[in-house]
């Protein structure tokens, strides 16, 4: 048993993936990706992007790592958690304390950008996005490493969640430089309108679990919502069966979200140029869920349990059905019931930017700080981001940096060419991780499955982002156009 809490372990690592725009990016001059993360932000030149081509990426966010699960033995090899030879307070101990997995992933469908003045910017995108989180009690762990050492043994688990979220949106940004105004200031916002595909809202608030050798007796309080058209979910004794109808396909909901930001540029030098400070909010919004996509499911109060199954591991086992004996055998722990469901409104993530820049060597290179916290559905994650960026030509963009608090500490980096008009590229990470650790898993390997892994050593904290579009000019760009003046001049000659 203990080897299949393994292997759900590891097979969750992958799947936390995330992304938007690369924070790295927000201190890059001109940049069309960072409008996105301050829509006071313009870029360089009107643009245009499609999919598959522009912003595509994809990241992996978690305070935990292999390195948690696995450990060293005294002859060279890696042992995992479960080993007896590794201790119960060693594991323990070397875990965070409220370990997490965060889900973001989103791409675009088609991105405009245009001037329509010269202190005038639009933006139109359409895009999909799939986030969620997933966070496990430390308490979790300690059921599975160690199990019923006593009798009886009582676990506590608190704040265990599950959720998900899929949606298209469709948004227009507006900027304008207040200069005329307040010189040095620029606004901006977009509005986002949003349509729903699904949400699965899974929260255990309380379980508390005495294992008897007669009997377990269960205390549990935990809800789950499954938001989605075409997908009914029934439940069969312990059971739950999922019928999937095609033919009832549709939105499960709809919603708005806004994004908000600001900078001010307080001039003082060329060679100092500016120091630059900005802010901005991003999906302050919700979604509001259709009744008739909704179900609901909730349990509270006592169950007492005298079957416990036994299950069975060893060279004969069949991974499949030992997996699904115990996702059953947990479910019916929690012993979920469907309640009667009206229409649920959810809130999504919203994200928080706060930055300071200071360019110098005549606005060829910077230093940046950026903080950013991102409002999770049951908790709120904190970074703080270290930038430096050079600017060897007005066409290219060159930043490494470095994050820090409680979500990641790593080296991220990001390259982008952002010509006036001709095909723009950028790719980057705010994520990297230096060490590997390659592993096989036993059960795998018993279903006939001898692959070798691979996964982060340290956090698992890794991103990679790339795209590009296509750069339109832009008409109201003084520099640009006396060049383009002397140019036809020279050809006149």
């Amino acid at each position: 048993m203990k080897r299949i809490y393994l292997t759900i372990i590891v097979c969750l690592l992958p799947l936390a993936v995330s992304g938007q725009a690369l924070k790295g990016s927000y201190f890059s001059e001109y940049s069309v990706l960072r409008n996105k993360l301050n829509p006071a932000f313009v870029p360089r030149s009107a643009y245009l992007g499609f999919a598959g081509l522009d912003n595509l990426g994809i990241s992996i966010t978690s305070n935990m790592g292999m390195s948690d699960f696995l450990y060293p033995s005294g002859n060279g090899t890696l042992q995992t958690f479960l080993h007896p030879d590794v201790s119960s307070e060693t594991f323990l101990n070397n875990l965070p304390a409220n370990p997490y997995f965060d889900i973001d992933v989103d791409t675009d469908i088609l991105n405009v950008g245009f001037f329509t003045g010269k202190n005038s910017f639009w933006s139109i995108g359409l895009g999909v996005k799939v986030d969620g989180e997933v966070n496990l009690p430390r308490e979790l762990f300690s059921f599975m490493k160690n199990g019923a050492t006593t009798d009886p043994q009582t676990y506590s688990m608190r704040d265990m969640s599950i959720i998900a979220n899929a949606y298209a949106e469709l948004s227009l940004g507006y900027s304008h430089n207040l200069s005329d105004l307040v010189k040095g200031l620029s606004v901006g916002a977009r509005v986002k309108f949003l349509a729903a595909a699904g949400r699965a809202d899974f929260r255990v608030n309380n379980l508390d679990l005495t294992m008897g050798s007669d009997a377990w007796r269960v205390q549990a309080d935990a809800s789950a919502y499954l938001m989605a058209k075409g997908l009914d979910v029934s439940k069969n004794g312990d059971k739950f069966d999922f019928n999937f109808d095609s033919s009832q396909l549709g939105l499960a909901g709809m919603g708005a979200a806004f994004d908000l930001g600001a900078e001010y540029r307080l001039y003082i030098n060329k060679f100092f140029d500016s120091i630059r400070f900005s802010a901005a909010v991003t999906d302050l919004g919700f979604i509001n869920y259709n009744s008739s996509a909704v179900q609901q499911f909730t349990t509270s109060g006592d169950v007492n349990f005298t079957g416990i199954n036994d299950i069975q591991l060893g060279q004969d086992m069949d991974f499949n059905e030992t997996f699904n004996e115990i996702k059953d055998q947990f479910m019916e722990f929690l012993d979920l019931q469907e309640t009667e469901a009206g229409r649920v409104t959810s809130r999504i993530r919203p994200q928080l930017y706060a930055g300071v820049e200071m360019p110098f060597l005549w606005n060829r290179m910077s230093l940046g700080l950026l903080y950013s916290a991102k409002f999770g559905y049951t908790s709120t994650r904190n970074e703080l981001t270290l930038a430096l960026n050079a600017r060897p030509g007005k066409w290219m963009n060159i930043g490494v940096n470095y994050s820090m608090l409680n979500t990641a500490k790593s080296i991220g980096w990001l390259i982008e060419l952002i010509p006036r008009s001709g095909v723009g590229f950028f790719i980057g990470s705010d994520y990297t991780f230096m060490e590997l650790a390659r592993f096989t898993l036993p059960a795998l390997q018993e279903s006939g499955f001898n692959i070798p892994l691979y996964a982060p050593l340290n956090e698992v904290n890794f991103n990679m982002r790339f795209g590009c579009h296509i750069a339109l000019g832009n008409p109201y760009d003084d520099q640009g156009l006396a060049k383009k003046a002397k140019r036809e001049a020279r050809r006149a000659k």
